[in-house]
């Protein structure tokens, strides 16, 4: 057995939950109890060929669409989910309603006609016997379609290109739709907040105008040869006294999300190598009391900060080889981002994290 994976086998306290649902592979360090040892594991277990690893779609904008109790059907955007006021029941409804919000931008008058659009698209899909919405992200829609060209289907959702073959079965999928959207959760009513994995895209195949997606595999397994695998694991041996770090005490419980929007800020400032137990204490300076806390409790703690962030560090650049290789690899679906390979990352669903290469990918809402 090797040293990585005897760690697994120690206990120690579980952090507080922090963060999203899916989460980062290198945060499991600060999220979860032998987070970093679960990496190592998640890492090796990724060349498995049981492993299903997932592209992480980058589609815009979010849509959620369904039927009440009583078959009435529904489709809304983010702002309205919940909103009694903004429970659409009709396309003009609906872009009534976006129109309402805001404060006159020039983008939402196209906006809310485009979600109006959608809505004869998704509602002749949606079997009347359907209970229950629906939540996903919209991939290509009439006010802004696919392209052809090259024998590829080509569209840009938001940040990311990709390019399906048209000679493959998703690109033939694609050609007779006016929609595709990736579907996350399913929810049992209008404003549930406790949605489930969405994984039946054959519900909505009724109409072929609608692609639905739900994971979409790769087939390519990544050899995941990452150098500093040895070194991650010897560091992990730290988790438990990072684990007592981190652990709340009274008048500091705010010590792990702390840490969790630092990372999040130096990902979207470009400032992956400065990830360090010096800039996360001048990031928090900007609340003297919290700074003072925090500075105290580490020196309580000496050396579990130092290294909480280069288990970082090294996982995130062990993650980073995966993310190249499976980028690299040519399928039916590729994707492009500023002109570079690659696309939002990939998601391995069975253990509920995200490879998202943070060195390229600046999100547009907090990631």
């Amino acid at each position: 057995m090797r040293a990585w994976e005897l760690l697994l086998e120690d206990e120690a306290p579980a952090p507080k939950k922090v963060g999203r649902e899916f989460n980062h592979l290198e945060d499991l360090v600060f999220t979860e109890a032998s987070g970093a040892t679960k990496a190592i594991k998640i890492l090796k277990d990724l060349a498995s060929p049981a492993k299903k690893i997932a592209i992480k779609w980058d589609g815009n904008p979010t849509v959620y669409w369904g039927r009440d109790e009583d078959g009435t059907f529904r489709m809304v955007g983010k702002n309205n989910w919940g909103r009694e006021e903004g429970k659409s029941s009709s396309p003009e409804e609906l872009k009534q309603f976006i129109n309402s919000r805001g404060k006159g931008e020039e983008w939402r008058a196209k906006f809310a006609g485009d979600m109006a659009a959608m809505w004869p698209v998704f509602e002749k899909a949606t079997p009347a016997d359907f209970r229950g919405y629906v939540y996903g992200d919209i991939l290509f829609h009439p006010g802004k379609p696919y392209e052809g060209a090259d024998g590829k289907i080509n569209f840009t959702p938001n940040q990311t290109t990709y390019s399906v073959k048209g000679t493959s079965n998703e690109g033939r999928k694609l050609a007779k739709a006016k929609v595709a959207v990736a579907a996350h959760q399913v929810f049992e009513y209008f404003g549930d907040k406790s949605g489930k994995p969405f994984t039946d895209p054959g519900i909505f195949s009724g109409n072929p105008e609608l692609a639905v997606y739900g994971q979409t595999y790769v087939s390519h397994r990544p050899a995941v040869n990452a150098d500093n695998i040895d070194r991650i694991a010897a560091l992990a041996k730290n988790q438990s006294a990072i684990n007592k770090f981190l652990t709340p005490v009274p008048g500091m419980g705010y010590l792990q999300t702390e840490i969790y929007t630092f990372v999040n800020n130096q990902a979207k400032a470009k400032q992956l190598d400065n990830i360090s137990s010096d800039a996360f204490l001048k990031f928090v300076a900007k609340n003297p009391t919290k700074a003072t806390k925090i500075q105290a409790h580490s020196e309580s703690h000496p050396g579990v900060l130092d290294n909480l962030f280069e288990l970082v560090r090294e996982i995130m650049a062990a993650k980073n080889e995966v993310i190249a290789e499976l980028d690299a690899a040519e399928g039916d679906i590729t994707a492009t981002t500023g002109g570079k390979p690659g696309g939002e990352g990939y998601v391995s669903g069975d253990d509920s994290v995200k490879l998202v290469p943070r060195d390229r990918w600046t999100p547009f809402r907090a990631d």
